[in-house]
């Protein structure tokens, strides 16, 4: 694995890197409060077939935040990702995200569609905000407007604080059905020290600027300009969430032509819970 850093007047951005350059390119877009090594397992089994680049998306990680909460939006971000990916490969690539980060694939794959020969979705890009509120609405749920969730994020991300980084790893953990010496390296990743104790890279700022692009920017939008070489895996947990899994990702089929698969026994960090099935599909959409 190697760890570049690019630091110039337009773009500064920690990336991680796997695999020999000859190799086909997969490019990789994390999550909200994840970094580039969320992808290290799927790293290390697909490093002899590909190079792999993961990229630290701003305010995580080692990549600064943007100095506006609007800088967040699709169309700045989007620009932003094509500089990083310009600086660092050339030619066509795949496209590998999850959840924040498929929400910007598909953004990028509808402003750039000749440099991307295929895209994987990691439980994301199918989720709309509109219509995640509605049914929060529905069945009473606790975020049911854009400010709640807004004001979740703030919490969770602010208020995370631990004395020690063994209290953080016992936290993630208890998250994940499984465990290995590589996510505790991505777990690792995560923190920051700060006086003494040890938060997110993530905060507030960040996830305000995310939540609100991807409210203003849904997916949906681009369902009429997306090339139909996508393919999504859904995840499947927990169980009170698949009647609005199903039904947006009817309409993500629908609207798309995009193949979908569910994966059993996933939750939301599908590549986490299970890095084995996940590497199978990639090596069979993203055949070499």
């Amino acid at each position: 694995m190697n760890e570049i850093y690019i630091d110039n007047k337009e773009i500064k951005a920690r990336i991680h890197e796997w695999g020999d350059k000859k190799n086909p390119t997969i490019v990789c877009l994390h999550g909200l409060g994840s970094t580039s090594l969320s992808f290290i397992e799927l790293a290390h089994i697909l490093k002899n077939k590909y190079h792999i680049i993961s990229i630290d998306l701003p305010g995580h990680g080692k990549t600064p935040q943007f100095s506006r909460i609007e800088d967040y939006e699709m169309p700045n971000m989007i620009r932003w990702v094509n500089k990083i990916i310009s600086h660092i490969t050339e030619g066509k690539f795949y496209l590998l995200a999850h959840s924040w980060g498929a929400d910007i694939a598909l953004h990028y794959v509808a402003s750039y569609p000749s440099k991307v020969t295929k895209t994987m979705l990691l439980d994301g890009g199918y989720y709309l905000k509109n219509e995640w509120y509605a049914y929060q609405a529905s069945i009473s749920g606790n975020i049911c407007t854009l400010q709640d969730e807004i004001d979740y994020y703030i919490k969770d991300f602010d208020e995370y604080c631990f004395d020690t980084l063994e209290e953080h790893i016992k936290v993630e953990k208890s998250n994940y059905n499984r465990w290995s010496y590589l996510l505790e390296e991505a777990a690792k990743d995560l923190i920051r020290v700060e006086d003494g104790k040890y938060k997110y890279h993530a905060n507030s700022f960040t996830s305000t600027g995310a939540i609100k692009s991807m409210y203003l920017y849904p997916t949906d939008s681009l369902y009429g300009k997306l090339p139909n070489s996508i393919y999504l895996l859904r995840s499947t947990q927990p169980d009170t969430m698949n009647e609005y899994r199903e039904t947006m990702v009817e309409k993500f089929k629908k609207g798309t032509g995009s193949r979908v698969k569910l994966i059993d026994g996933a939750g939301h960090m599908i590549h986490w819970d299970k890095p084995d099935s996940v590497a199978e599909d990639i090596l069979s959409w993203f055949r070499v």
